[in-house]
């Protein structure tokens, strides 16, 4: 399809609209041109690792997405580039860095420093241009460049209600403390009254524009429109343009999963991959707008921010941490610590460490010597517990956690925390022979789960001023053990009502979550969960083993590169590990991990009976087999069926 005809036929779709029936939709790439030259989202991610953290920071960490299959494809037909290792999120960046520096907070935010005062471009003019005839705006991006081009227009500031920056603005937060910038912050997704208003602004329009906008706020724009009803933008016309320098051209898939979230919800959208200016000009020229100028060249300027090579250290830790690359964070530990004194984040790191190597007998013992009353007695209470779970010491497991739940507040981090472990310890009971029959019993007497509606622990609404961000890490927190503990609970009503899961909703669910917050180790124990859930087809040709061994031995792989021996060899917990480990892998997977003696009989037991069963030869049965065994049960007398 030539140019012209694509951009037309886009076009279109808004020509019997007026401006104040449509709504644009802006992000980062509307800014990237001249005069404004600010950074898209990649280079904006750069910029922060060159500037935070250690030198081989990014590259180590692209490596990490390569191995466990973390990658971004072309989303435009058009586009030859291969698929690459996907940059880490810039917010979980971003995040590091702030809680590197707590007593410099506000010039992390420096780094954005071109952001505040940059001029407006010809996408700006056009956006101005619409606002001035009654349109609306919402954008993703901190910049005010819309608003100073209504000025320069105008000749008078902007409406109050005209332009929404549902991330905030520098004109908001001039420090960037409110800005959505940091993971802490957006993981909790919007507030109500964000909700609503977004809600309000789409309901109102007949047809959004999209204009250099990724698509990809995953936990709040995503989870806002997912939330919505299937019929709640039944009507409303959605115009997207992935921008790209090649031939326009209307892919024939969503290129990004909000896309598919705004058609589930009922809106109709329209996808056209090529350059920006090609379809403003033409929806300019439908509008009465003033023609595009033609753009200048680019001035990029990255701002200086001085960071002390302590600062680098600490922010590199935390980074590693956040991405649970568990093999980096032992290097750091033994070459420079944690970068602070405090012995409970120290104790903390070497516990996710003890944990990941299935050295639990140890670190339950490392746990029961801490102090009962510390401030992190609640973390140790749950990880005593989880080291006899993970043990395969259920029993054990079960009391201590019982106990130790009646001693905390419902609707606390620390609850969630220990309910979820609680509830995996009866989840593993009922898949567990010996005990499933006591865990039905408990399963009969445990509550329903509640509503999955997620309560957010008490703090500023984004209208009442900056969050601190102690508060914003520990709102950030609460969300994580919320989502686990809904998680197993809705494991444990499946399992009540002999029903199996609904895959896509859980553990797939979960991988992608744990995914977008840049949590490897995270995405790769759900789907260790998703395989469990998913059992593999009974193939039990040779073609069907080896898919097995090559899909699990994946799983393998990728744990252990990340420096987690328990999550590698977990894997022969998997249904079907049978078909896949010879017995010397087996008990070599077993004699690794710190299980309990009971629980190592246990396993080998129920390996050894499916692994010999799975390499007995099949009979082929005679034909006539059948028939001899229909007619076994006459009588030799009358040739009746006996009674």
């Amino acid at each position: 399809m030539n140019a012209a005809p694509a951009v037309a036929e886009a076009a279109a779709l808004l020509a019997d609209l007026r401006p104040d029936q449509v709504l644009v939709w802006s992000g980062a790439g509307i800014s990237v041109e001249g005069p404004t030259s600010l950074p898209g989202g990649p280079e904006l991610t750069r910029r922060v690792f060159d500037t935070f953290f250690e030198p081989s920071a990014l590259s180590r960490a692209l490596t990490y997405h390569q191995v466990v299959g973390l990658r971004t494809s072309p989303s435009c037909a058009y586009d030859t580039s291969l698929p690459a290792a996907r940059l880490p999120r810039l917010e979980t960046a971003l995040d590091a860095a702030a809680r590197a520096r707590p007593d410099a907070v506000p010039g992390t935010f420096d780094i954005l420093d071109d952001v505040r005062e940059a001029p407006p471009n010809r996408l700006h003019t056009f956006a101005a241009g619409h606002l001035a005839r009654g349109g609306r705006h919402l954008t993703a991006n901190f910049d005010t460049c819309v608003e100073r081009a209504y000025e320069a227009r105008q000749g008078r500031p902007v409406p109050h209600d005209a332009v929404h920056h549902f991330h905030g603005s520098f004109a908001d937060s001039p420090d960037g403390k409110d800005l959505g910038a940091t993971l802490s912050l957006i993981r909790t997704g919007f507030p109500a009254t964000e909700r609503r208003l977004l809600l309000e602004l789409l309901g109102r329009h007949r047809a959004v524009l999209v204009l250099g906008y990724s698509g990809s706020d995953y936990f709040d724009i995503d989870r806002f429109v997912a939330a919505l009803p299937p019929d709640a933008l039944d009507g409303l016309r959605v115009l997207w343009v992935m921008h790209a320098h090649h031939e326009p051209h209307t892919p024939d898939r969503d290129t990004v999963p909000l896309q598919t979230l705004l058609r589930e919800a009922g809106a109709d959208v329209h996808v056209l991959c090529g350059r920006t200016d090609l379809l403003v000009t033409e929806v300019a020229r439908n509008w009465g707008l003033p023609p595009l100028d033609p753009p200048p060249g680019r001035t990029p300027a990255t701002p200086a921010v001085p960071v002390t090579d302590a600062e680098r250290h600490r922010a590199t830790f935390l980074l590693y941490r956040s991405l649970g690359l568990h093999r980096e964070v032992r290097r750091l530990l033994d070459a420079h610590g944690t970068g602070t004194d405090d012995p409970v984040e120290l104790r903390a790191v070497r516990s996710e460490l003890l944990w990941e190597d299935g050295a639990w007998n140890t670190l339950r013992r490392t746990w029961w010597h801490a102090p009962a009353d510390g401030s992190d007695r609640h973390v140790r209470a749950e990880r005593i517990g989880a080291c006899l779970w993970a043990q395969g010491r259920l029993l054990p497991a079960w009391l201590w956690l019982r106990r130790q739940r009646r001693h905390v507040c419902d609707g606390t981090e620390e609850a969630y925390a220990l309910e979820e472990t609680l509830n995996r310890v009866v989840e593993h009971m009922h898949r567990t022979p010996d005990l499933r029959p006591l865990a039905r019993r408990l399963l009969a007497r445990m509550p329903a789960p509640p509503d999955a509606s997620m309560p957010v622990p008490d703090g500023p609404d984004s209208a009442d001023g900056p969050e601190e961000p102690r508060l914003a890490e520990d709102r950030a927190r609460f969300v994580a053990a919320f989502r686990a503990l809904q998680d197993v609970r809705d494991s444990l009503e499946a399992l009540r009502g002999g029903t199996p899961r609904a895959d896509e909703t859980h553990a797939d669910a979960s991988t992608t979550w744990f995914q977008e917050t840049g949590d490897l180790q995270g995405m790769l124990s759900y789907r260790h969960r998703a395989l469990r859930d998913r059992p593999p087809t009974a193939d039990d040709s040779p073609s069907g083993d080896r898919a097995l061994r090559e899909r699990y031995e994946r799983l393998i792989a990728a744990n252990l590169f990340l420096g987690s021996r328990a999550g590698a060899w977990r894997t022969a917990l998997l249904p079907g590990a049978y078909r896949m480990f010879r017995i010397h892998e087996y008990l070599f997977a077993l004699a690794t991990l710190q299980y309990g003696w009971w629980h190592r009989f246990r396993l080998c037991a129920w390996y050894l009976a499916r692994r010999v069963r799975h390499r007995l030869p099949r009979r082929t049965p005679h034909p006539a087999a059948g028939k001899r065994r229909a007619g076994a049960d006459r009588s030799p007398r009358t040739g009746r069926r006996a009674r």
